[in-house]
Formats: C-alpha cells, structure tokens, sequence
C-alpha cells in the first residue's frame, strides 16, 4: 500500500472503532434517555448504561481484539491463512471446560469474579493449545503446519462429541450452553470483565512482541533460523498467546468463531502482511467487527436478540469458502 496512504487507513479505522462504541453504548432494546444521563441521582438509563452497556461494549471489543489478534499470529506463523482458533481445536475446548464448570459448580461465583463456567472455559482453552501444540510437534518439517491444523480439527469434532454426551446427561444446562456455544455477550457484566482482564492484557502484549520475529520468519525457518530467530520458542510463545487470548474471549463472549479469520485478511489485502502492522491493526478492525455484530444481533429482533455467533457464521462461512478457492487469498497467506 502507498505509504501516502496509510496514515488516513490507519486514522478511518480509528473513527469507524469510535463509532462502532458509541453505537454499542447507545442503541439497543431499551432506549435511554439523555436527559436522565445528565441527571446527579441514579437512573434507569444511567443504570442501563453503566451496568449493562458499558461492560457488554468492553467485553465485545476485547474478544474481538484477542481473536483477530491470535488469528493474525497463527497464519503468520503457520504461513497458513486458514489458521485461526476455532480450527486449532482451541474454542472448542473452551467451550468443553465452561461446559464442564457449569456442570461441576453450577453458577456459583467466588469473590464477585471467579465463577466455574468461567474458569473451566480458561483452563480448556489452556489445555487444548498445549494439547495440540504437543501433538502437532510429533511432526517436523513442512508437513509440521498441516499436522498441527489436522490435530486441531480432529479435537475440535472430539470436544464437540463430549460436549454432547455432557449436555445429554444434564438437561436442565442445555439451553444455557447452547447460547453460550453460539456465542453472546447477553447476561454478561463487570464479573466477566474482571475476570478476563489480566489475561487479555499479557495476551495483547504477548502477541505484539511477536512481530519482528514473525517478520522474519516469512523468509522461511532457515532463513529465519540464521537471523537469530528461536522458532521452536516462538511457536510456543505463539501458541501460549493464542490460548491466553482465546480463553479470555471465551469467556468474554463464549464460542465465538470466523473473527480472527476475517479481520486479518481485511488488513492484509489493505496493508500488506508486515506482522508488525498486521497484528495490531487486526486487532483493531476484530473489535469493529465484533461490536457492529453485537449490536446488530441486539437489534434485529429487538427486544430478543440473536446470539452474535449467528451473525459472524453468516458472515464467515461464505469468506471462509471463498478464501479456500481463492489462489490469491492462499498466496497472501503465506
């Protein structure tokens, strides 16, 4: 992209991630009123907005910004622009651990912030990266990449099957996990918000410390090897992010997929696939896309809404199609 042009990309992205806030914050089933807004007492619409908006705005532009953030990380690593978190089998193990919370300790929260849906969705993601990282190492060299994304799929479908049998002996949870599967910011708070905050935090960190040395392992392992690079570090420090990063967004939002497969090729075909500006600026363009979804799931059957999963598999199951027989799209990926 023409250097002239990337500040003013970089500033539209900016205001279109303003706007996609102030919208979230101010349309939904419930309109608030400004007046009230402005008044010293406590309101309806001051309590809408503090105590339900606010956290549900924060919560969807942190997932968004974690998964399009390990989404980005993954396909540079990987050099495989199908990578992303729902198909390294590590959503899919989060949802098997909320699943898992919920049926153990029910709703029950610990100090305002611990709950076992919560922790169990952390401790899944966790498990399911390290689990398929250690799988996928059985393999090395150029079918290490495909090994991994197979591992991933295989695990995926796995958690799903246990998932099932779960929700098959506990009736009462099936609606519940259900949404939470689809993925919904409905019902969440300043509890999930806490929760996530830490380790949404040291993933972002995490994954913009990779980018010089994703850059130079676009050259190839060899090359990258004689440049200093430590890929088999990297690859953990990699994986340990993205896991970091999904768990957070799991619990954020539950199981949400396709963002961190779309948000990277969006600035990929804009800027290119330098890591240092792919990562963050993935990142950016994951939260606008998250909180338009989110907002436009609350209001398209207001006052009902639809799980904001639903409108992102709309969104990506036909991106994701197109990408596989597209050439260019699997040339850029590399």
């Amino acid at each position: 992209m023409n250097k002239k042009r990337v500040v003013p990309a970089i500033a539209l992205l900016i205001v279109l991630l303003c706007l996609a806030i102030i919208f979230s914050l101010v349309f939904g089933a419930q309109k608030l009123s400004v007046a009230e807004l402005f008044e010293n007492s406590q309101t309806f619409s001051k309590t809408i907005l503090l105590q339900i908006r606010l956290p549900r705005t924060i919560l969807a532009l942190a997932a968004g910004i974690l998964l399009a953030g390990s989404g980005a990380a993954f396909q540079l690593f990987f050099r495989n622009p199908l990578a992303e978190p729902g198909i390294l089998g590590i959503s899919g193990g989060a949802s098997l651990g909320a699943v898992l919370g919920g049926w153990i300790g029910g709703e029950v929260v610990l100090a305002h912030v611990l709950s076992p849906i919560n922790t169990g969705a952390f401790l899944g993601a966790l498990g399911a990266g390290f689990l398929v990282t250690v799988l996928s190492g059985r393999r090395t060299g150029p079918s290490a990449t495909t090994a991994l994304l197979l591992c991933g799929a295989a695990l995926g479908s796995l958690y799903s099957a246990f998932i099932a049998i779960i929700l098959s002996a506990r009736r009462e949870q099936l609606h519940v996990m259900y949404i939470w599967m689809l993925g919904s910011f409905s019902g969440r708070g300043w509890t999930e918000v806490f929760f996530i905050a830490l380790p949404a935090t040291v993933s972002v960190i995490l994954l913009l410390l990779c980018g010089r040395q994703l850059d130079l392992l676009t050259s190839g392992e060899e090359t990258a090897l004689s440049l200093g690079v430590e890929v088999k570090r990297l690859k953990l420090l990699v994986m340990i992010a993205g896991a970091f990063a999904c768990s957070a967004a799991v619990c954020a939002g539950g199981t949400i997929g396709f963002v961190g497969l779309i948000a990277p090729h969006i600035i990929r075909r804009i800027f290119g696939s330098k890591a240092r500006a792919l990562i963050p600026l993935s990142m950016l363009t994951g939260g606008i896309l998250l909180l338009v979804s989110d907002t436009v799931a609350r209001l398209v059957i207001a006052p009902s809404e639809i799980p904001v999963g639903t409108i992102l598999t709309l969104l990506g199951a036909p991106f994701f199609i197109s990408l596989i027989f597209s050439s260019r799209g699997l040339r850029n990926g590399q």
